[in-house]
């Protein structure tokens, strides 16, 4: 019997954004200002990000570093390294470092954007991981799937945002 356990998780969200502004905005890969942070599971705060490697160049490293990850029992900074990235398709691979939530392992993810209109698109996130113990492989999935949620909900409110501050609306 393997003490390794095998996850995945999947979510789609739309995302109220032309394809292309809303790629840009991804791919600047360090930037984080569309991170909400309403997630409320120990040790998924991000205090800070920064970039390691060129912008624009691939492999680049995308630094979170966590303000409540002590207490959680979880590494303060997660890595995520931007692996791939395709223009074409809208698709992205990353990894992230061992550990980042208690026994995952293996983390690989894949971003990708298809237009639904010209200021709609569907945004899918998918990722494999492994568990070992004392890690929980559904624990591990329904917090990922969590984020990916957060992930939907803070790029809408920044973009929201930004659209209004364009023409002048408050």
């Amino acid at each position: 019997m393997s003490n390794v356990q095998r996850g995945s998780g999947k979510r789609e969200g739309i995302i109220e954004s032309n394809v292309e502004p809303l790629w840009q905005l991804l791919t600047d890969w360090g930037n984080m200002d569309w991170w909400g942070n309403e997630l409320e599971d120990g040790g998924m705060k991000a205090h800070k990000t920064y970039l390691e490697g060129e912008k624009g160049q691939v492999p680049r490293t995308k630094v979170i570093e966590r303000s409540n990850a002590d207490g959680a029992k979880l590494p303060v900074v997660n890595r995520e390294t931007l692996l791939h990235e395709d223009p074409v398709a809208h698709r992205l691979y990353y990894n992230a470092s061992d550990g980042f939530l208690l026994g995952a392992r293996n983390y690989l993810a894949s971003w990708s954007l298809d237009p639904l209109s010209q200021e709609r698109c569907r945004m899918t996130i998918t990722s494999t991981f492994d568990v070992l113990e004392p890690g929980n492989v559904d624990v591990v999935r329904d917090t990922l799937e969590a984020v990916y949620e957060a992930i939907f909900n803070g790029l809408n409110h920044y973009l929201s945002k930004r659209r209004a501050a364009q023409t002048g609306v408050r």
